[in-house]
């Protein structure tokens, strides 16, 4: 006589596998390609795989089917998130955006981004005055465009104005020096009037007085080089 206990385990839906195929590395994680009974492909996580093993032809009970696939996104999403911040230092807005767009579940993802904030490996502070820094030296730019271009990066307000303060503050690199720098960039390749200059300036976020003292900066530099050269004439 079957028990109560036994009908239910037998009547519990379970997954069948058919293959267990170790993949090549070249994705971040090692990962198996498992594939069902029905056909349906997916990829297991290796350290999950070898928490505990299943092998072909093997019934598996389709909560630990789950979990498995669960603690596989877990570490496939964390593994992918390290090697985007290998590369390249990463806002959590940022990354959050990349990950999702890998097909990672919301809910894997913030906890992802949760490990990583709590072990300092991902940290808007860093990022934005990373950013700023980066920013000033090869496109420099008024204060209004360097905060909006950390807002649109998902640093919230108050953090994107104290990073482009600490890092005018720790450069004695003022908005006036960034404006100088970028008309210096702009006519190394050609000649530009006053009027070009000014409207580059306010195109690029610089305040009005700003613009006014490199305007006239630039025209008395000007002036200086033609009376230089009609003298040697």
């Amino acid at each position: 006589m079957v028990s109560p206990e036994q009908e239910r385990s037998s009547s519990s839906p379970s997954v069948s596998i058919a293959s267990v195929v170790r993949r090549k590395k070249g994705r971040p994680g090692e990962e198996i390609k498992v594939v069902l009974a029905d056909a349906s492909p997916f990829f297991v996580a290796m350290r999950v795989w070898e928490e505990a093993p299943f092998h072909e032809d093997e019934e598996i009970d389709a909560a630990r089917w789950e979990s498995i696939l669960a603690r596989s996104r877990l570490v496939q999403a964390r593994a992918r998130a390290v090697s985007l911040l290998a590369r390249a230092e990463q806002s959590r807005f940022l990354l959050r955006r990349k990950l999702l767009q890998r097909e990672f579940d919301a809910e894997t993802v913030e906890t992802v981004l949760d490990e990583l904030a709590s072990s300092g490996a991902l940290c808007d502070e860093r990022f934005a005055t990373g950013w700023v820094r980066s920013r000033m030296r090869a496109h420099p730019e008024g204060r209004a465009h360097l905060v909006a271009g950390l807002r649109h990066r998902g640093i919230d307000a108050s953090l994107a104005d104290r990073a482009v303060e600490t890092v005018l503050g720790e450069q004695s690199h003022t908005m006036l020096d960034g404006a100088r720098d970028c008309v210096r960039k702009l006519t190394r390749r050609r000649s530009l009037s006053a009027d070009q200059i000014r409207a580059h300036l306010h195109r690029r976020g610089f305040a009005s007085p700003i613009v006014r003292q490199i305007v006239e900066e630039h025209s008395q530099s000007d002036a200086g080089s033609r009376d230089g050269y009609d003298r040697h004439e």
